[in-house]
């Protein structure tokens, strides 16, 4: 296992997939416990209050909200801003017009990419490791 240093307190750990080491989880997954519970009790709180009431800053929550780690459901108040435009959201790190908008761009530039590779835009035959044009 590859060895590094944790992103959050610099102890170096054997990395398994995450870039924080076993004890920033243990404590990420404990203020994350802390936030559900505090929903629950308060279910109409934003985020601000959030962070007044638990261990956790603000934004630490939009984070696991990002992330998809904190999930919510019944809580109206916890919206936070999108990456691309700052419009309010609740899920993922992009508002569901951006999101829809990125989406529509993406499809465009794979049917254009399609469609230069099926026209044969892309040019016929190859550069050899000599770097010479071979083809026709």
């Amino acid at each position: 296992m590859p060895i590094a240093n944790c992103k959050r307190c610099g102890r170096l750990y054997n990395r398994a997939g995450r870039d924080i080491c076993p004890e920033c989880i243990r404590q990420e997954d404990a203020v994350l416990l802390e936030i559900r519970q505090y929903l629950k009790k308060h279910p109409q709180a934003n985020i601000y209050e959030v962070a007044e009431g638990t261990n956790a800053t603000y934004e630490e929550i939009v984070e696991f909200l990002r992330d998809g780690r904190l999930i919510l459901r019944d809580n109206p108040n916890m919206a936070y801003p999108c990456e691309r435009c700052g419009t309010l959201t609740q899920s993922g790190r992009l508002c569901a017009n951006c999101t829809q908008v990125m989406a529509k761009g993406l499809g465009h530039a794979t049917a254009t990419l399609h469609r230069d590779e099926t026209q044969g835009k892309r040019g016929k035959g190859f550069l050899s490791q000599t770097q010479r044009y071979v083809g026709s």
